[in-house]
């Protein structure tokens, strides 16, 4: 799924660049700004399941002793690059922070590749199974190209050029890779609950059977999270499923998101250069 400009050149021109980071940005932070969110943090449970970087994300601390802040922080780097782009001046202040913060770590070209793999399918798949709709050719385009440019930036290298060509790869990733492993367990239990924010709040009281509920069993198994009752399994996304219904017909609020806003953590307001992890914390080896 690229354009013949994006063939050609490897990048797409800085007017279709423009292009889809505006849809792009369209559906994170208007249409589908509580989709986006559910997604991008099923995302990042997913990564779990692959043992080589459960036990590197437990290694480090940073989800098993400061899971909320952890959390609040990578989703604002995220909300950042969104809202301006990786070129814009904090757009670029966020990249290289995340170079900062990931180069002191023993990550592998196939784990990058995977990682950024999950910000492109899995919070598509949440929006084509529990989104008012689908999405269109033009948006798939979108998303595909704006986490592209990002992983270009932090050097992703290998990804494959196509959407299928991706998807098969990571497909193929999770087939061979995925296992489960304490760490996995671990990382799992300290972050069960933060799911819980993200639904609707007419779902909030069944949010912790939903975040299991909606695990795929490869992904319940690798994580060593019970499969959930049928019951329960039909009634969340039967949920769900209404959920989307009503929203078809009623208008959504947009996700608002505030550059530098005052956050739990920064009840002040925060500067890129404070989120992320201590950078002088030693990193771990595996």
């Amino acid at each position: 799924m690229t354009s013949p400009t994006a063939r050609d050149t490897g990048r797409p021109s800085p007017d279709l660049a423009a292009e889809h980071l505006a849809v792009y940005r369209h559906l994170a932070l208007r249409e589908f700004g509580a989709d986006l969110r559910i997604g991008l943090n099923l995302a990042f449970y997913r990564t779990f399941a692959v043992p080589a970087i459960a036990r590197l994300l437990v290694d480090t601390g940073e989800m098993t002793e400061r899971t909320q802040q952890r959390a609040d922080d990578t989703g604002l780097m995220m909300y950042e690059l969104i809202a301006h782009g990786p070129h814009h001046p904090r757009g670029r202040q966020v990249i290289a922070s995340l170079n900062r913060i990931h180069r002191v770590y023993d990550i592998t070209p196939d784990e990058y590749r995977y990682v950024l793999g999950t910000f492109v399918f899995i919070p598509t798949r949440w929006i084509d199974r529990y989104g008012p709709r689908r999405l269109n050719l033009r948006e798939r385009e979108a998303t595909w190209h704006f986490w592209c440019e990002v992983g270009r930036l932090m050097n992703v290298r290998d990804v494959p050029d196509t959407w299928h060509g991706f998807e098969q790869w990571f497909n193929a990733f999770e087939r061979a890779n995925f296992g489960h492993d304490a760490a996995a367990t671990r990382l799992i239990d300290a972050t069960r609950d933060l799911l819980a924010t993200r639904f609707p709040k007419s779902l909030h009281r069944w949010a912790g059977a939903a975040s299991d509920a909606l695990l795929d069993e490869q992904v319940r198994r690798a994580l060593g999270v019970p499969a959930p009752g049928r019951t329960i399994r039909i009634a969340v996304r039967g949920l769900l499923r209404v959920n989307a219904l009503v929203r078809r017909f009623k208008a959504v609020p947009p996700d608002v998101f505030t550059p530098g806003q005052a956050t739990r953590h920064y009840p002040a307001g925060y500067e890129i250069e404070e989120l992320g992890p201590d950078p002088v914390r030693p990193a771990p080896r595996r």
